[in-house]
């Protein structure tokens, strides 16, 4: 049997139209359901203190809005929690959570935004307002996982209650930082132990079905708040036993440090070169597994040390109002709200291609 020629050239016609035919545009990948783990910088800490104002301005609010999301904040009442610093010469106290509330302005808000300023790895699993394992005191704060997660809850149970579809988390720094800042890397978690965490980590959320972005460890021996004895020299913030000494001071050592009383690099808290590339190393490794656990896992991974590095860094003449450029905030390692603008477009472009969402970048 066949058709009649009429007919068949009809059907060819219409298949041949078809195929000239512009296909139809495949919809975006939604991205929605976003959720947001980590520590200060994802909690939106500048000049070592938690405002409304500095918890806006950070990078999950900022991708969020590029998606048309609003993403609410755990909001803080002022003066902040911790009030932050005016000036270098304004630094904060460990307790000085302490002596202030730490109140929320909205306590209905449920946020998307989990993450707790001093979170190491482990913390997102295991610690709670009232549970915690060798606490740093200026690293935790019962009143910040309270104001932020709520009684009893950690990071890992907050983020998985709210169902995420996407979630990126951040995680890591403080686990080498502050015993870095401290001139004491070898206090950091032993790259075995960061591995077993942060494993534990993506397999409790792993389950969840979400899009994992997983980010890296900045390296923390580029932070402004690690100053040159050099520059400390110049303005005699160190005596002579750092003459033609090569190494740095973390600003927390310098707040009691004054011409009258200066640092001495006998001390263990300077930073010598030998302990500043045990530091950058241990972030290396950090990264490596990091990279390594994601891969295994299916999970994309953005390296933020290649953004960061194009940033600007300490500035050649200081001000008080801006002693570490337009890189950094006050404390000299939180990012300003420059930065924090850059990282949500750059993340945006890193999402859309690799999930096919349709994230404003401009």
């Amino acid at each position: 049997m066949s058709w009649p020629r009429s007919l068949s050239f009809a059907v060819l016609a219409a298949l041949s139209l078809a195929s000239c035919a512009p296909r139809a545009a495949q919809p975006a990948t939604p991205f929605t359901g976003y959720v947001a783990i980590g520590d200060s910088i994802t909690a939106g800490m500048q000049s070592a203190g938690l405002t409304a104002q500095s918890q806006d301005a950070a990078y999950p609010v900022l991708l969020g809005a590029r998606a048309g999301l609003k993403i609410e904040m755990p909001e803080v009442q002022g003066p902040g929690c911790p009030v932050p610093i005016r000036s270098a010469s304004d630094p904060v106290s460990p307790d000085s959570m302490n002596k202030i509330a730490c109140e929320r302005l909205h306590p209905e808000v449920i946020s998307p935004v989990v993450a707790i300023p001093g979170a190491r790895v482990a913390d997102v699993y295991s610690t709670t307002d009232t549970r915690v394992q060798n606490p740093d005191p200026m690293m935790y704060s019962s009143k910040l996982y309270r104001l932020v997660l709520g009684p009893g809850r950690t990071q890992l149970q907050a983020a998985l209650s709210q169902k995420p579809r996407f979630i990126t988390l951040w995680i890591g720094a403080n686990d080498v930082l502050l015993p870095t800042l401290r001139g004491r890397p070898d206090q950091a978690t032993p790259p075995s132990v960061f591995r077993a965490n942060y494993a534990r980590l993506l397999d409790a959320l792993e389950p969840s079905g979400a899009r994992i972005i997983v980010l890296t460890v900045p390296d923390v021996t580029r932070v402004p708040a690690l100053v040159p004895v050099g520059l400390l020299g110049m303005v005699q913030m160190v005596d002579a036993s750092c003459r033609q000494k090569d190494g740095y001071f973390g600003t927390l050592s310098l707040m009691g440090a004054t011409p009258e009383h200066p640092l001495a690099c006998t001390a263990d808290s300077f930073l010598t070169l030998a302990k500043y590339e045990q530091a950058r190393s241990t972030v290396t490794q950090y990264n490596e597994i990091i990279t390594t656990l994601a891969a295994a896992r299916g999970m994309a991974v953005f390296d933020v040390n290649p953004l960061l590095a194009t940033l600007p860094g300490r500035p050649l003449i200081p001000t008080p109002s801006s002693p570490f450029g337009s890189t950094f905030s006050l404390d000299g390692v939180h990012p300003s709200s420059n930065t924090h603008r850059l990282l949500a477009q750059r993340l945006a472009e890193f999402i859309n291609a690799t999930y096919g969402t349709g994230i404003n970048t401009w």
